[in-house]
């Protein structure tokens, strides 16, 4: 007698796949053709967007350039006539030169540079400030220039000019100078209070330090 198996899941018949279908090899050639395709139709279609876009980098390759080109010579004028004042003996043709890099080159360096050589030679307060103010002047150039101003309002009896520059913190190898000066605008303990900070605090000047023991002793005879 033939037992009939029961629960037992038929297997599923395989289609046959028909002789003409493209195998492996043959498909992925045709993937390959497709996308090839896409991609050139993409191109075809989007040329005239992609010769645009090249010339626009190629134009702005080119600007660079020459802006960069510009910006070298235009340092480079700075920089020649600056020198050149520094080299002239005569001090009104150094101030017309010094003067000239103020006007012409203001937003180099040796626009920040001609500022500190002209305050001496005129208009101090007016080139001092131009330092202390400019944002791209660096911290020991407004320390300095800060300073140099006070010293000047010193010389000039206008202590309270003085006295609101000096408040400002500056760096630790401008502290000597700071006491210093504050020194001169003070009395009695105060004075030699700021003498002996300034005595304590790293000398990069012989003669300020020479004269700063000086004053120091008078103080305590």
């Amino acid at each position: 007698m033939q037992v009939t198996k029961k629960n037992q899941p038929e297997e599923p018949m395989q289609e046959e796949m028909p002789m003409d279908a493209p195998q492996g090899n043959e498909i992925d050639e045709l993937k390959r053709d497709m996308r090839s395709a896409k991609i050139t139709n993409w191109f075809e279609k989007n040329q005239q967007n992609l010769i645009a876009g090249a010339v626009i980098v190629l134009v702005a390759m080119a600007g660079a350039g020459l802006w960069s080109e510009k910006q070298k010579t235009y340092k480079e004028s700075a920089a020649m006539m600056y020198f050149q004042a520094l080299s002239v003996v005569d001090d009104a043709q150094r101030k017309d030169l010094l003067e000239a890099v103020v006007q012409d080159y203001a937003d180099t360096g040796y626009g920040i540079l001609a500022h500190v050589r002209l305050a001496p030679l005129a208009d101090t307060e007016q080139h001092l400030r131009a330092v202390i103010n400019n944002d791209d002047a660096t911290p020991e150039f407004r320390w300095q220039a800060r300073l140099d101003l006070a010293e000047f309002f010193i010389e000039q009896d206008n202590v309270d000019e003085s006295k609101s520059l000096l408040q400002e913190p500056v760096g630790e190898q401008f502290q000597q100078l700071r006491y210093a000066l504050l020194a001169e605008i003070s009395t009695g303990d105060t004075q030699k209070e700021y003498l002996q900070k300034s005595l304590d605090a790293p000398s990069n000047d012989a003669v300020l330090k020479t004269d700063i023991k000086a004053k120091l002793a008078k103080v305590d005879s």
